[in-house]
């Protein structure tokens, strides 16, 4: 499930990574990205935010048949980095009595003389008392991409009393594992590369209290919380300040104003940039945070010149004191 905040300034991107396209003010490059973590040495890790893609939400379906034609439920295969899961799932009064799962080459397939498959030597066997669900966990072989999943299950029906009356042999669908034998199937199953997808989440951003000037775009992987200060035309910063936590632990004076100078995150752009990330672990943050990002900005024009100067904050939620400026509001992505 995707968390993201309900802020009417908020507007909500897909994230695929683009590339910034910016006027260089004076003459260098002018996207730069933070790490928090080491920022006293100015360590840039990242060009642009990167994301661990998990194999959640992503899997291949198989009929289980019994008695070679009896759609008696389904098999699910669905993998991560380390583990292909085998889930046998039965409907319509049918449960499971015994599972014997093999995930492998087919040439591996234990099988006898004739061909037929041994399902007792299969790796993976277990009994069950009338379970309509079960997952077998199988490590992933370094050297394999694609398998062959045999599925075998005992299965009964039941009536409305819980009696018995019916018991078959079932395969999950796919070709038969000795084509002149047994009715005996196996499954073909690749390994999945689905990843999570992240949105953007972008705050208006404001100089001089009503001069929109870019977008303050905020996005996060499992580990990371990415904050990108982007400012479009004529418009660059020459430091940034931030703070991420609870609203309560905002750095304020005695009359309620922010003081972005106490703010745990803090850069100046020597020369100015359009662009700037700050990443940050989300280990420590709760569900839902603040994000107060300030910036000193200047307006450029084509001859490297400064013609006004500002402060300015993305926007959200104001501060109790006289001066203006804002917070913005975020929950973190969770992919499930």
């Amino acid at each position: 499930m995707k968390r993201l905040p309900l802020l009417l300034a908020a507007t909500v991107l897909t994230l695929v990574a683009c590339e910034k396209e910016v006027i260089a003010p004076v003459e260098p490059s002018n996207t730069q990205t933070a790490n928090p973590i080491a920022l006293e040495n100015e360590t840039n890790l990242l060009v642009e935010p990167s994301f661990n893609e998990t194999s959640e939400g992503c899997e291949e379906t198989f009929e289980l048949y019994a008695g070679q034609s009896i759609d008696v439920g389904e098999v699910v295969v669905t993998n991560d980095e380390n583990y292909i899961y085998v889930t046998f799932n039965t409907e319509g009064g049918w449960v499971l009595n015994e599972t014997h799962v093999y995930a492998g080459d087919p040439a591996g397939i234990p099988t006898n003389n004739s061909g037929n498959p041994q399902i007792g030597l299969f790796p993976y066997n277990d009994t069950h008392n009338g379970a309509t669900s079960f997952t077998v966990i199988i490590p992933i072989d370094p050297n394999l991409e694609c398998y062959a999943i045999a599925a075998h299950a005992s299965v009964s029906l039941m009536n409305e009393w819980g009696e018995i009356v019916q018991q078959e042999t079932a395969w999950s669908n796919g070709p038969q594992i000795n084509s002149g034998g047994s009715w005996a199937t196996y499954s073909e199953f690749c390994l999945l590369e689905c990843g999570c997808e992240y949105e953007t989440v972008s705050y208006e951003y404001f100089a001089g209290q009503n001069i929109q000037i870019g977008s303050l775009d905020v996005t996060n992987d499992a580990d990371y919380l990415y904050v990108t200060f982007n400012f479009t035309g004529d418009w660059y910063m020459g430091h940034t300040h931030l703070y991420v936590g609870d609203a309560a632990g905002i750095p304020v004076n005695g009359g309620g104003n922010p003081m972005p100078g106490q703010f745990p995150y803090q850069e100046s752009h020597d020369p100015a940039v359009q662009s700037y990330t700050y990443t940050i672990p989300l280990a420590g943050l709760n569900e839902c945070y603040a994000i107060a990002a300030h910036a000193e900005v200047m307006m450029i024009n084509e001859e490297g010149e400064v013609v006004q100067t500002e402060t300015g904050w993305s926007s959200g939620t104001g501060f109790s004191g006289n001066n203006w400026g804002w917070y913005s509001e975020y929950c973190t992505q969770e992919c499930e």
